[in-house]
């Protein structure tokens, strides 16, 4: 097994360490979760019968107004998991009213509510495109039959699909290509919980700081729950509870404890390094202008100079004679 097999591993059995100790907190946290976003879609769904909006436009709106209330509603509480998980990991075992973290201030809400939709924004700018292929993929294969040369029945349709493998070929591609940048992003909400006073930009710096040659490890981490994911899916969710997600949840605190202590701890954290790196850069420039400004300046002087000396001497020798 490679290092960062054995990494996985470990990281796995720390968590499942600290799941057996903490079972009936962590399955209370998630179920809850769990509880209120069905309680949130059943209500969503007992208004539009009761209104009759199943077929009118009006469904529409109503269903993005209760997804969003469940998307603001549940994510900081996740993060607020994610909150007691590091607790947990640095020694510190607090209770579950840990959870509610960001809800109970109306600063930690405003910064939890801000990160979020900072966060949504990239997601949204990395998805778009894929769900515009996916609309537009019955288009593709349009042009395609279109841009080919008729031939024989059975070598075009052979052709179409060598034509339209080559597009998912390079779809997946491009899909995994964009999956492994995104992976940068995968340390942002670690850094958020240990230091929510950084703006977004430099939790975005130092989440790609972080993951700096780690996000290979890091998608291999993820798709190592994949067994337990489908299982859950096929049991009607309720592994999730008991089982899946404090599972993930705890080998992702892990995993980002371990990656932060690469890098120097909290400290890594607390440095204003891209607050100076960024001043640094900027008064170099300011100056290296200053100097060319002043640098013409003088030298536009000096010609000035040079011009009156010789019209002066022209005048002298002009008054001797």
């Amino acid at each position: 097994m490679s290092i960062s097999g054995e990494r996985r591993k470990y990281f796995k059995s720390e968590a499942r360490f600290l799941f057996r100790y903490n079972y009936f907190k962590q399955i209370f946290m998630t179920g809850l979760i769990t509880l209120l976003t069905f309680g949130i879609n059943a209500i969503k769904l007992n208004i539009i019968r009761l209104l009759e909006l199943e077929y009118s436009f009006y469904s529409m709106p109503v269903n993005m107004l209760f997804d969003l209330l469940a998307i603001f509603v549940t994510l900081p509480l996740y993060i607020g998991i994610i909150y007691v998980n590091i607790k947990l990991y640095e020694g510190e075992n607090i209770s579950i009213e840990g959870m509610f973290h960001y809800f109970s201030s109306g600063a930690n809400l405003l910064d939890c509510y801000k990160f979020i939709t900072a966060m949504a924004a990239r997601f949204i700018v990395f998805v778009l495109p894929f769900m515009l292929f996916e609309i537009l993929f019955p288009l593709i294969k349009q042009s395609i039959e279109f841009i080919l040369p008729v031939n024989a029945a059975i070598n075009f349709e052979i052709e179409i699909d060598i034509a339209m493998i080559c597009v998912c070929v390079i779809y997946l591609v491009i899909l995994f290509i964009c999956v492994i940048f995104f992976m940068r992003y995968f340390a942002a909400v670690f850094i958020f919980v240990k230091n929510p006073c950084l703006n977004v930009k430099d939790i975005i710096r130092k989440s790609a700081k972080m993951m700096k040659k780690r996000k290979f490890e890091s998608l291999k981490l993820i798709l190592s729950f994949s067994f337990w994911i489908l299982i859950s899916h096929y049991l009607a969710g309720v592994l999730y509870i008991f089982f899946t997600l404090p599972y993930i949840m705890l080998s992702y605190a892990s995993f980002m404890s371990f990656l932060l202590g690469e890098k120097g701890g909290d400290e890594f954290l607390t440095a204003a390094g891209d607050y100076i790196d960024k001043i640094v850069k900027t008064n170099n420039k300011i100056n290296r202008n200053n100097k060319k400004k002043v640098k013409i300046r003088i030298g536009g002087n000096l010609e000035s100079l040079k011009k009156i000396t010789k019209i002066r001497k022209k005048q002298n020798s002009l008054g001797g004679d």
